[in-house]
């Protein structure tokens, strides 16, 4: 069930402490898994893609992480906790370091838990403590498992130093139970059909897409590109075809006009014929149209002394016979 007390912050807290060694490291890998289950795995994934997504929408410096070392003691490099979701606006940290508060001079700004069959109450007991004391302005806890929280989607925000339940609010319109999130300016939402997690894109009013969802889409933007690319292509050399044939059709009429010898004729006409049966193989722009052969006939004084060699120079070569 939701936890509806406050709780105080500790005022002995002090996590912007320097550390007694500047140079010191902080891992960010625990050792552990980075989830239990399943379900647990994927809705941190889809999380923490929705949050990357946010950030390059507000094209804002930030950091996104998933099953993150969170550092609470400057002194003691075992002192930590892991959220599943960590978020903070304004610091890059490299992804094999944890986050260390006074490191950056900072909380991180929301944390989320999903709920899992070991953790669910941990992350309704102890972290939940740990999470306020730290000062983290917003924690949220989601259960991808749909049996350990009720409701599926619970969140806190930090007011006056005390942590308080964000009110949920069913949005029929949308299918969803919303959440606001003030860190983040938008809303997560629980599908009240699914119980599956979304967050809300203010910009573009809809949902962010998943890392699924946004996968399967760049698979149908690859096939419609590829699609409309082999249209462009058979669109070409549909047209290219086209004008290949109306030239030889051209060659042709001006031949019946040519008053050119018998012998000429016929080997015009076989080459016509040939160039026809071989399209699209030949491009269009290489073929001479009926001018062109009349042109030549002019030149050479006449049909009578026009020659097979110099009406062949006019034409591209014959593709090789088809086998």
């Amino acid at each position: 069930m939701a936890l509806a007390k406050k709780m105080r912050v500790s005022p002995d807290v002090a996590v912007l402490v320097p550390p007694v060694d500047p140079n010191v490291k902080y891992p960010s890998d625990d050792g552990e898994p980075m989830a239990e289950t399943k379900q647990q795995y994927e809705a941190i994934t889809a999380a923490v893609f929705a949050l990357e997504l946010h950030l390059k929408g507000l094209d804002r410096v930030g950091t996104v992480r998933g099953d993150c070392a969170l550092y609470y003691d400057p002194h003691k490099l075992t002192a930590y906790i892991a959220p599943d979701v960590l978020f903070a606006y304004d610091v890059q940290i490299p992804d094999d370091e944890g986050f260390a508060p006074w490191v950056h001079q900072k909380v991180p700004d929301l944390v989320m838990e999903m709920a899992s069959p070991s953790t669910h109450t941990e992350d309704s007991g102890s972290k939940w403590h740990r999470y306020a004391e730290l000062g983290i302005p917003e924690y949220w806890q989601y259960d991808p498992h749909q049996k350990y929280l009720d409701p599926l989607l619970q969140g806190w925000q930090l007011v006056a130093e005390t942590y308080e339940p964000i009110r949920l609010v069913p949005d029929p319109v949308r299918g969803v139970l919303a959440g606001a999130s003030v860190v983040l300016a938008t809303e997560w939402g629980l599908d009240l059909m699914t119980g599956a997690l979304h967050l809300w894109n203010p910009t573009e009013s809809r949902w962010y897409p998943t890392d699924h969802e946004a996968e399967d889409e760049r698979q149908r933007e690859k096939a419609r590109r590829i699609q409309a690319e082999d249209q462009v292509q058979r669109t070409v050399a549909a047209a290219d075809t086209q004008r290949v044939m109306d030239r030889l059709d051209s060659l042709q009429r001006a031949l019946a006009l040519s008053e050119l010898p018998p012998d000429l004729v016929e080997r015009l006409e076989h080459y016509i014929a040939q160039a026809k049966a071989h399209q699209p193989a030949i491009a269009w722009d290489t073929i001479p149209d009926g001018i062109d052969l009349l042109n030549v006939i002019r030149r050479q004084g006449g049909p009578d002394r026009v020659s097979y060699a110099t009406l062949q120079s006019l034409l591209p070569p014959l593709p090789p016979e088809r086998g």
